[in-house]
């Protein structure tokens, strides 16, 4: 397989992760509030409009992210050109999230799994890129 196609592929799977974080912004807050609790051990979800909002709005964004991903895969011979400035946002994104989590004391796991995979995957798409061309 080559590089061009490896890079297409990739672009499509980082597109349906993404896309993945659309359904949660429908979520009830009791749900966001159990998942918060017990599945991330991050005790009790406080029930604020700005808590609402970010959570919500944050999902919504993942996923648009993710819908411009797949446009651009969708069509790629018109388009394969963006794939540097998606990549580069990648980077940004992923060193941004790093640092909010940091900042926000998230626990390790969420943190490594989270800012470094999305910087790692920007510098992959790079490098595809270029050996692609």
């Amino acid at each position: 397989m080559t590089a061009e196609r490896i890079l297409l592929w990739l672009l499509r799977l980082n597109a349906a992760v993404l896309l993945l974080a659309a359904p949660c912004a429908l979520l009830p807050l009791s749900w966001m509030d159990r998942i918060h609790r017990e599945a991330l051990g991050l005790g009790p979800l406080p029930d604020l409009p700005i808590i609402r909002y970010m959570a919500r709005s944050l999902s919504l964004l993942y996923a648009t992210y993710g819908l411009i991903t797949l446009y651009i895969t969708l069509d790629w011979p018109r388009y394969r050109e963006v794939v540097p400035l998606v990549a580069w946002l990648h980077v940004v994104f992923g060193g941004a999230m790093l640092a909010v989590d940091l900042d926000a004391g998230m626990p390790w796991w969420w943190i490594a799994a989270e800012g470094p995979p999305l910087a790692v995957m920007g510098l992959v798409m790079l490098i595809l890129y270029r050996r692609a061309k």
